[in-house]
């Protein structure tokens, strides 16, 4: 067995292992940075609905006499249908904003739980199967080294064996002693063999199940586990854009609402309400008559006196003063409407 090939294997698979935690811990980040970006979208979206709706009621008549005059006008009319409509706009992006949360906020919520669980359990087992080649590893190694002890005593206890055999100052009885203890060294050293030998075959088939089973597998789990991951950012991103497309119909209706809203109105129309409204039934004025200022040089010199001359000024100077004209402002006079109104 080759113990420098072994244990450059268990340094490679522990550097594979430590860059799998690395890729899989950033796949992680990953998804909570996409979770975060969805959040933020749909907090965006929920503050868009709520400003538009606002704009809406902002902008909604209010109830008084002139805002109920101006109701009876077509561009007036349209208006307000816009603002309904838009009003029904902002709904969908609350809607959108809910189906955001729901359908994928919350769902990638609870697949990170999972997602960290499941990551941690197989480096646990991982882990787990290193340290248990590695302990293996360690007591074949402790057998080995015990095998090697006790050959080494049993050579060392039949070498003075045989000195003390051959020694014939040496009695019986140390002899005797010798051999048995050169024995007993041997039938340890055999034992020591035999355990070695037995654990070196678990050994090996604990390590070709530990290279060609357990592991593979675990690397298995976690590469099924990495395209779970990657195939649910490609189910959100998809459901990300399917959320905006759902409520198109309902925005598409709410815009055709406003176009036909601004179709409908009637410049004509509204115009002849307001002719209805400030008609007076005024006559335009008549023709000014002349007035002939020539007169006073033919009259004679009685007509020059002091009286006639009173009497011409407190004469009205002629019709002209009674005329009214369009255009003045004045409260007493109407405008271009009542001219209007009378020719109709």
């Amino acid at each position: 067995m080759d113990k420098v090939g072994t244990l450059l294997r268990e340094q490679q698979l522990k550097d594979q292992f430590d860059n799998l935690e690395k890729h899989t811990q950033w796949g992680i980040e990953f998804v909570e940075k996409y979770t975060k970006f969805v959040k933020e979208r749909s907090e965006i979206e929920t503050n868009y609905a709520k400003q538009i709706r606002n704009l809406s009621k902002k902008y909604q008549p209010k109830k008084n006499s002139r805002e109920e005059e101006e109701s009876k006008f077509t561009f007036c009319q349209a208006f307000l249908t816009s603002l309904n409509e838009l009003n029904d706009y902002a709904g969908q992006h609350e809607v959108i904003a809910e189906n955001l949360t729901s359908q994928i906020i919350t769902e990638l919520s609870r697949y990170l739980q999972e997602l960290k669980g499941e990551r941690k359990s197989h480096f646990h087992d991982g882990r787990k199967a290193q340290q248990h080649i590695e302990s293996s590893w360690k007591q074949l190694e402790s057998c080995k080294r015990r095998f090697e002890r006790d050959c080494k005593e049993a050579d060392r206890a039949q070498q003075y064996f045989e000195r003390m055999d051959a020694d014939i100052n040496v009695t019986k009885a140390d002899v005797e002693k010798a051999r048995q203890h050169a024995q007993s060294r041997h039938q340890m050293a055999s034992d020591s063999k035999s355990d070695y030998s037995s654990y070196l075959q678990k050994f090996n088939q604990e390590q070709n199940e530990h290279y060609f089973t357990v592991i593979p597998n675990i690397f298995q789990k976690l590469q099924d586990m990495e395209e779970k991951r990657i195939d649910r950012i490609g189910v959100s991103m998809r459901t990300f854009a399917d959320v905006d497309r759902q409520v198109l119909p309902i925005v598409g209706k709410c815009l055709d609402g406003m176009t036909k809203a601004a179709e409908s109105i009637e410049p004509k129309t509204d115009s002849k309400q307001v002719v209805e409204s400030y008609k007076s039934g005024f006559e335009p004025p008549g023709d000014v008559d002349f007035e002939d200022y020539g007169q006073a040089m033919t009259r004679t010199p009685s007509d020059t006196s002091l009286s006639n001359s009173r009497e011409a000024k407190e004469k009205p100077a002629g019709k002209s003063k009674g005329k009214l004209w369009p255009f003045i402002k004045n409260k007493n006079k109407c405008g271009v409407l009542e001219l209007i109104s009378a020719a109709f």
